[in-house]
């Protein structure tokens, strides 16, 4: 059923439509799906469950019924050199929908790439992907939270919102985060106004000021402080040997175990 803005998607600015499904392989893969096959864009994909959820760095993404699993499609939202930031709009849109269904009940922060963090555990992720079809972009930003259950085998040790205390029904969740995810690609406007995003993802920021290991892909792990973002989005680490600037990585706080989620 694809559901038009006013009918479900009552509090948002623009044109955006949710199509809510039951069971998906992935909400991403079928948000980008619709963009291959012409839709407009401002799409949310939403599903109950997903067979073939996806992390980051092709990790499968651990997909239980109860948990939020969305995904939006944009077309040509930007210039290239823009797209990374896309990741930081959509972190502080679901730290702010989080917010704003359980208030301070708990701690929520977002850690450098992709996660968001409740109470000092994992309680979701963001996937960014992107494809060129003729002269366009598509981009597709998928968001999972984990409302009701969590995987107890994890790369970062996990959470729920349930598990916080926090009583949250991932429809509500979505209704919340259309608004926010909304307001946020306004204020981001095409990148314009990605400092401001910026700045408000880094008054949340998970970690500053601590030590880190960052693994690298293709690198051995480098050991600093993670000191800032910059305005391009790379994660600075301040090392023995200077600044370091990262682009992409595994960080670790503390000494965590096995596999994704």
């Amino acid at each position: 059923i694809l559901l038009l803005i006013g009918v479900e998607l009552k509090h948002t600015s623009g044109n955006y439509r949710h199509l809510a499904l039951d069971e998906v392989h992935s909400t991403n893969d079928t948000c980008m799906e619709y963009g291959r096959n012409g839709d407009a864009g401002n799409l949310w994909v939403t599903a109950q469950r997903q067979i073939a959820g996806k992390g980051s760095r092709s990790r499968s993404w651990t997909s239980m019924p109860g948990n939020l699993f969305a995904s939006l499609l944009l077309r040509s939202p930007c210039e290239a050199e823009h797209l990374a930031e896309l990741t930081f709009v959509a972190a502080v849109a679901a730290k702010q929908a989080v917010e704003g269904c359980v208030g301070q009940t708990a701690k929520c922060e977002l850690k450098w790439p992709n996660d968001l963090m409740v109470n000092g555990l994992k309680c979701g992720g963001i996937l960014l992907e992107s494809q060129m079809i003729k002269s366009e972009v598509l981009v597709v930003i998928g968001i999972g939270i984990n409302c009701e259950h969590f995987p107890e085998e994890t790369l970062h040790p996990s959470t729920s919102l349930k598990a916080a205390g926090c009583e949250v029904k991932a429809d509500d969740l979505f209704q919340k985060m259309a608004e926010t995810t909304a307001n946020c690609l306004e204020i981001w406007n095409r990148g314009a106004g990605f400092n401001i995003i910026r700045k408000t993802w880094l008054e949340s920021a998970f970690g500053m000021g601590q030590n880190a290991t960052v693994n690298i892909p293709g690198r051995n792990p480098v050991t600093g402080i993670f000191t800032a973002v910059d305005e391009a989005g790379y994660m600075l680490l301040k090392t023995k040997d200077g600044i370091e600037r990262v682009s992409t990585a595994d960080i670790f706080f503390n000494d965590t175990a096995n596999n994704d989620h």
